[in-house]
């Protein structure tokens, strides 16, 4: 399976996931209910990992790479204001996520 194939695959799931199946409730709600940031990241990186395990042989290190960077990332930007000014913080949370998911996939590679 080649790396990139995986990457738009797992990009694909990203994109779909945290802003699309996410939902309104969730999105507003994560920075105030832990457990509801908590479900969503770990729903999401449980997605994310199966997909990498099956078709590149993830193990657990990169679930709990997933896990934590989503977390922190979703946590700090759920605290910040939410006001035009600061919409770049989007672009920050972003750049984070895609990070974590070219880090899990060039210390995934077997």
């Amino acid at each position: 399976m080649s790396d990139f194939v995986l990457f738009c695959a797992i990009l694909l799931e990203h994109l779909l996931y945290d802003f699309h199946w996410q939902g309104n409730f969730i999105a507003e709600n994560k920075g105030k209910r832990p457990f509801l940031l908590f479900v969503h990241c770990l729903t999401w990186a449980l997605l994310i990992w199966i997909t990498g395990h099956i078709m590149a042989g993830w193990n657990g290190w990169i679930f709990i790479l997933l896990i934590s960077t989503h977390t922190t990332s979703d946590a700090w930007k759920s605290q910040q204001p939410k006001d035009d000014e600061h919409f770049y913080q989007i672009y920050i949370d972003q750049l984070i996520h895609l990070t974590s998911l070219l880090l899990a996939i060039l210390w995934g590679a077997k």
